[in-house]
């Protein structure tokens, strides 16, 4: 019997009289003249009344926190603009890389230039010693290596 009481009750709850509406109105009235700086109106503000349900307040609200804590950690938030300082180090340290690089290509040419240099004076004396040898007769030396390879094969082959 005390279920039936209590669903007398629920519906007893859902009817607000005047009276209570007037004393509800006095209570916020009182807190009002508490909290109230001079600055304020002198009546305290009605509350505005919200026909949705509970749970399409809630909802609402879970909705709203769920997108400000998406606005807040979207990409093109993280995602910021360099500063002028940030800015003069990059270039700085670019200038740096480029003539780095610059010295390092001069001295690349430069040894080039270098061997180059040293290749053709070797050159030139190769060929000379080239011409040198070609006066000199070739025959005896061939001779001498085959005598010599025919010498030390024979030393390798031992007959019984």
């Amino acid at each position: 019997m005390d279920g039936g009481d209590d669903g007398n009750l629920i519906i007893k709850k859902r009817f607000v009289s005047e009276a209570e509406l007037d004393e509800r109105r006095k209570r916020r009235q009182e807190e009002w003249e508490k909290v109230r700086k001079p600055e304020d109106p002198e009546e305290c503000p009605e509350e505005v009344y919200d026909p949705r349900s509970l749970y399409e307040r809630l909802q609402e609200q879970k909705d709203r926190k769920q997108q400000e804590y998406e606005e807040q950690f979207k990409f093109k938030n993280m995602v910021r603009g360099l500063d002028e300082d940030e800015t003069n180090f990059l270039d700085e340290v670019s200038r740096q890389q480029e003539l780095i690089e610059k010295q390092r290509r001069e001295e690349e040419l430069k040894e080039l230039k270098e061997y180059r240099n040293n290749l053709k004076k070797v050159g030139i004396s190769q060929e000379n010693k080239k011409e040198v040898e070609k006066k000199l007769t070739v025959k005896p030396i061939e001779t001498k290596n085959k005598f010599s390879q025919a010498k030390l094969l024979a030393g390798a082959v031992k007959h019984k």
